[in-house]
């Protein structure tokens, strides 16, 4: 059996290498804002086929696939993190931000986050994102016989599509359609919602918001302040001002469409580097 795959660099090594390393900050985020553009059209064209899934009632498919639109919708605001670090000095961080590109919960706490409207600070936010990235929820009073609990990518990602055997249920677990039916009933349905959370990305493409320039302008005003949990707001404010001033005036682009796009968000580099 070959074990080129053991020798060979990880795939979160080289995404480093060929996105970041030894690269003008120029060159940096042309290629992000390719990678920003290509995250939610993938996203869109997963969730489209998971409609058709949902329309023939194979729901458990369904809600694998748009799991999987979920998470490379996340690769956009992972990205965009990226944008706004000092591409010389961070490197440390980037190259976990590229192993998140690669991993279920990170991606999953990016969305988690993204959809998120109670996080008031840097601070909640982080709360929000430890919650999201915990990978096992241990059991409640045994009394009353409730199991642990894996992660949540695993009633989105494994559960709907392999067969596997149950630790608390002492039986095997096949996927079943019918036992995704509840989650159809949900208000908004799985697939309107993801589709919600696409939409402010195709427009910010659309603007003109996710292109190298801005992602340029990004960059210039952020590298220079990490940001942490323990970041103020108005300190946020401000940076976020200082970019939508020069978006307007460099690209043309006005307040209300920045001021609505999905690049004014919770950065969440600094949750990433603390491991997940």
């Amino acid at each position: 059996m070959s074990k080129h795959n053991d020798r060979g660099p990880k795939p979160a090594d080289q995404l480093f290498e060929n996105v970041f390393a030894h690269r003008l900050p120029a060159e940096v985020c042309t290629i992000v804002a390719d990678g920003i553009s290509g995250a939610w059209r993938n996203a869109e064209r997963l969730l489209s086929d998971a409609a058709v899934f949902v329309e023939a009632g194979r729901l458990s498919s369904a809600t694998f696939l748009i799991t999987t639109a979920r998470e490379e919708l996340a690769k956009a605001p992972l990205l965009l993190d990226a944008c706004m670090l000092d591409f010389s000095t961070h490197t440390s961080v980037l190259q976990k931000l590229c192993r998140a590109f690669y991993d279920h919960v990170a991606k999953h706490a990016y969305i988690a986050l993204l959809e998120e409207t109670l996080a008031d600070s840097m601070q909640r936010a982080a709360r929000f994102w430890q919650h999201a990235v915990t990978r096992w929820w241990p059991a409640g009073d045994p009394e009353y016989g409730e199991p642990d609990m894996p992660h949540a990518t695993y009633f989105d990602r494994e559960f709907p599509l392999y067969l596997d055997f149950g630790d608390f249920e002492q039986r095997w677990l096949v996927p079943d359609d019918a036992k995704q039916h509840a989650r159809f009933k949900w208000k908004p349905e799985p697939v309107a919602k993801v589709a919600g959370l696409l939409q402010p990305w195709r427009k910010a493409d659309a603007d003109g918001l996710c292109s190298p320039l801005v992602l340029e302008i990004v960059n210039s005003v952020f590298k220079g302040r990490y940001v942490g949990t323990d970041t103020p707001n108005a300190d946020l404010e401000r940076l976020y001002s200082a970019v939508e001033k020069r978006v307007t005036e460099e690209a043309g682009i006005s307040s209300e469409s920045f001021r609505a796009s999905p690049i004014i968000r919770w950065p969440l580099y600094h949750f990433v580097a603390q491991g997940w």
